[in-house]
């Protein structure tokens, strides 16, 4: 089978059930590799991710039994709708961290996560060095939420294997290396 006839076989599945309007064809792909297919379909409603999920399981069962393998990525095209205010970081003991939580909404469609950034001590004082002294503003606050959005839209452009899924890993850690990566790259501390 053929990546186009892979796509072909998922939009018809897909089309049955009233989900392939709710794919972003830009983000979604369908590849051919020599021992299988990949799929990686990207939804503009998170709320419709399980619906999709059945759907693919149904496509791999059938393509399987033909002889093919499938391997399937179903996320969501998840957006940043807040950034509430930090307080400390909690480790799973429930003591504190070395690090402030940031609180984050994130929406898609019909859907939300709540998620949580932790900005680790080591990146805030390098925020505090590199970034609040260097800004007019000198509001600390408002420029850690600008590192903390930076951060998870990096995070949630990754696609792919790499992608995150915010709805089964509810917490990300931003950490001076992670900051480091956002510095070089121009994506923080541009004005």
């Amino acid at each position: 089978m053929t990546a186009t006839e892979l796509e072909k076989v998922v939009r018809e599945g897909l089309s049955r059930n009233g989900l392939w309007e709710l794919v972003d064809r830009h983000k979604s792909q369908f590849l051919e590799f020599p021992d299988g297919l990949f799929a990686e379909i990207v939804l503009v409603d998170a709320a419709k991710l399980e619906d999709t999920e059945v759907v693919l399981q149904e496509i791999r069962q059938s393509l399987k039994r033909q002889g093919s393998e499938l391997d399937a990525i179903v996320r969501a095209n998840w957006t940043i709708e807040s950034i509430g205010d930090p307080s400390p970081a909690r480790a799973s003991s429930g003591g504190i961290r070395a690090a402030w939580a940031f609180p984050v909404k994130l929406v898609c469609g019909g859907a939300a996560a709540q998620v949580e950034v932790d900005v680790t001590y080591s990146a805030l004082l390098e925020i505090r060095n590199r970034l609040v002294g260097a800004s007019e503003s000198g509001d600390e606050k408002s420029i850690m939420k600008d590192v903390v959005r930076e951060f998870l839209n990096l995070e949630l452009r990754l696609g792919g294997a790499s992608y995150w899924d915010p709805i089964r890993y509810p917490q990300k850690e931003l950490n001076e290396a992670a900051l480091s990566y956002l510095l070089i790259h121009g994506m923080v501390g541009k004005g």
